[in-house]
């Protein structure tokens, strides 16, 4: 059990980056993804971390392949997304 746990990567990866003044880029990363709803959710979420008062809206929002791995291969519907938010 504690092999299949340190095979995959913490789920959702998230991280952040800035590419301006109140510009970021954002990418979520899953092992377990339901939907591509999901990893939206995940952006809008992180989006709204980032931006203390309020984001705007995710802009280029693009599918990336996922990094996130396993030894025993228990990442199935894994996926990634990558988006720019404008803080408001």
């Amino acid at each position: 059990m504690v092999l299949l746990l340190a095979g995959c990567q913490s789920d959702p990866a998230l991280h952040s980056e800035r590419i301006g003044p109140g510009h970021y880029r954002l990418v979520v990363d899953r092992c377990h993804v339901i939907d591509q709803e999901q990893l939206e959710r995940d952006l809008r979420d992180l989006a709204d971390t980032q931006c203390p008062g309020a984001a705007g809206a995710l802009e280029t929002v693009e599918s990336l392949p996922s990094r996130q791995g396993s030894l025993l291969g228990e990442c199935l519907r894994r996926g990634a997304l990558r988006a720019e938010v404008r803080c408001r």
